[in-house]
């Protein structure tokens, strides 16, 4: 996959994408190129425009159904009754959560990590 990403790189940076083009992407961006692979990519798409191999590929695939379609209905309700202890054991698990102590920083810089607010002199 990654060298059909190198691939529409080199073509979109208007290098012919030869073998040695997407190798040298790919090696820069840290990636070590699988050469069968990219042997393959290079026979199958060599003299062909990417351009009319994109659009081919979006005809093939207009009909395959992306992204969810909505979930299942969710779960009934639970029975009635004995809700006491279960509402005593959510009371408790609410007692030992804790809020977090903001820390104080003195004040002494803004956002942007200079000096207070409107003592810098800034245009903002």
């Amino acid at each position: 996959m990654s060298e059909i990403v190198a691939l529409l790189l080199c073509k979109l940076g208007g290098k012919t994408g030869s073998a040695e083009d997407i190798k040298a992407v790919l090696e820069a961006a840290g990636v070590t190129p699988v050469d069968d692979q990219l042997t393959k990519l290079v026979g199958d798409t060599e003299g062909k425009d990417i351009n009319e191999l994109l659009a081919a590929g979006a005809e093939k695939i207009k009909d395959v159904p992306f992204g969810g379609g909505g979930g299942g209905g969710g779960g009934g309700g639970g029975g009635g009754g004995g809700g006491g202890a279960e509402a005593a054991a959510v009371e408790e698990v609410k007692e030992e959560v804790k809020e977090e102590e903001e820390m104080d920083l003195g004040g002494g810089m803004d956002m942007f990590g200079g000096e207070e607010a409107g003592g810098g002199g800034g245009d903002y």
